[in-house]
């Protein structure tokens, strides 16, 4: 019982930039239908977001890995902000990926769509 309390804690004192109900531990959040908002911690090791069906905003910040994970989202804007490795896994369409550069960045978009890039910027139709 203990455990469902601390778990039950954990996931009601969870927020990211003010927005409910994310549940995040640290830069690892996982996202309901709701609004999606989230701006990892400077320099973090990680930052791993999972949208839920909502819109999804995530702003990586010179972060080792930045994961989002946002395929059945209404909408998706990632700013990979400087981070090393950038993986980006949209919607087919309504998905903005920005500051996205080299090797370390990969995205890709639902139903089997191929992402427009610009420069640093990869949009999903």
């Amino acid at each position: 019982m203990s455990r469902l309390v601390s778990l039950a804690f954990l996931f009601a004192a969870c927020t990211s930039n003010g927005n409910d109900p994310v549940a995040c531990q640290g830069d690892h959040c996982v996202c309901d239908a709701d609004a999606c908002d989230h701006t990892c911690t400077p320099g973090a090791a990680e930052c791993h977001v999972q949208g839920g069906t909502g819109p999804v905003e995530v702003h990586c910040n010179d972060n080792a890995e930045c994961h989002v994970e946002c395929t059945n989202s209404a909408t998706c804007d990632v700013d990979c902000g400087g981070s090393t490795e950038c993986h980006v896994t949209c919607p087919a369409s309504g998905c903005t990926v920005t500051g996205c550069a080299g090797e370390g960045c990969v995205v890709t978009c639902g139903l089997g769509t191929v992402p427009t890039e610009h420069g640093t910027t990869a949009t999903c139709p």
